[in-house]
């Protein structure tokens, strides 16, 4: 069935003639109920322009989408209003002379940790589109900013976990949020005044897989205390994420023993509610960063724990906990 109307369609194809070199994005897929509604944008939208490439990449878990950048993202169908915002930033993206005032240019140059924006919309909200056009600039100068457009009404469920009521709602680091219009310098302030203890765990995994967990060791001993979000990342269901975290885990013990033993009653606390290959993980933590009572503690859990892997993975943070405080 054709999503596009005649006047849409020759909207499109007028926007076609004005690109001179291809663009290309990818349709992410991740199996959602929804999926389908992705496919067949994709494909009656490649059937219109010649201009536009849309490749399909496999996903993780989550919502489906277009991907304009690597920090763009679209889990939303550009129809109806939403249109036009969206050639316009497909116009925009092959655009090296990006229009934008200099002092927003200036502002955004200090980014130097990157930053999620979730922009909740609905096709039927009037001030949708402009808040989008409001955004997407930043995001397409700045590559610290992830720019996530969901569309609430098509994903409601992920629209009620994020306390979403109304369109539209921009959500910065899941904590600080807009509804209604807003004004780029007032996101660009509030990015650039955060408290970095106030990270998402969103945020922080992001700075992980850009390779620079030395920054939320320094941030963290800066601090002066472990981020509530850093044990999102222990505990995370992937494991490269844990992974990743227990990098930062080592570097602190490493560099502030103090600091790195206080993740110990966290981390003993959740430790039955977890899976295995994590309650694996906290026992590698625990033996790189505990202390003595890190230690009593494992020597009481020991005689409990039944899955083999366990029971080595504990000894082993014995091992190490009895080299470390010999020292």
């Amino acid at each position: 069935m054709p999503i596009f109307d005649p006047q849409t369609t020759q909207l499109i194809k007028d926007w076609d003639q004005t690109i001179e070199t291809q663009i290309k994005i990818k349709r992410i897929t991740t199996d959602h109920p929804e999926e389908n509604q992705f496919i067949n944008f994709a494909d009656q939208m490649s059937g219109i322009t010649s201009r536009l490439v849309i490749e399909t990449e496999k996903g993780e878990k989550g919502l489906p989408c277009l991907l304009l950048k690597e920090n763009i993202t679209y889990s939303a169908l550009p129809l109806e209003k939403e249109l036009e915002p969206f050639l316009e930033a497909l116009s925009q993206i092959n655009d090296k002379n990006l229009i934008l005032p200099d002092q927003i240019k200036q502002d955004l140059d200090k980014i130097d940790i990157p930053v999620q924006l979730k922009l909740y919309i609905a096709l039927q909200c009037p001030h949708c589109p402009n808040v989008v056009r409001t955004v997407m600039p930043l995001a397409l100068y700045c590559k610290n900013i992830s720019f996530h457009i969901i569309d609430g009404s098509l994903f409601p469920k992920t629209a009620q976990k994020d306390g979403v009521m109304s369109a539209p709602c921009l959500i910065l680091d899941d904590d600080f949020r807009w509804t209604g219009s807003v004004q780029p310098q007032e996101i660009i302030k509030m990015i650039t005044d955060r408290d970095p203890s106030q990270l998402s765990a969103g945020t922080l995994k992001t700075i992980l897989e850009q390779g620079d967990a030395a920054w939320i060791t320094q941030a963290m001993i800066k601090n002066k205390g472990i981020f509530d979000a850093f044990f999102k990342l222990l505990l995370h269901e992937t494991w490269s994420v844990r992974l990743g975290a227990m990098v930062i885990v080592e570097e602190l013990a490493e560099t502030d023993p103090g600091l790195a033993a206080s993740l110990g009653p966290v981390l003993t606390n959740l430790f039955d509610e977890k899976d295995v290959p994590i309650q694996g993980d906290i026992l590698y933590a625990l033996g790189e960063a505990g202390d003595l009572e890190t230690k009593k503690w494992i020597q009481t859990k020991l005689p409990e724990l039944e899955h083999p892997d366990l029971i080595d993975a504990a000894k082993d943070a014995l091992d190490s906990l009895k080299t470390k405080l010999a020292t």
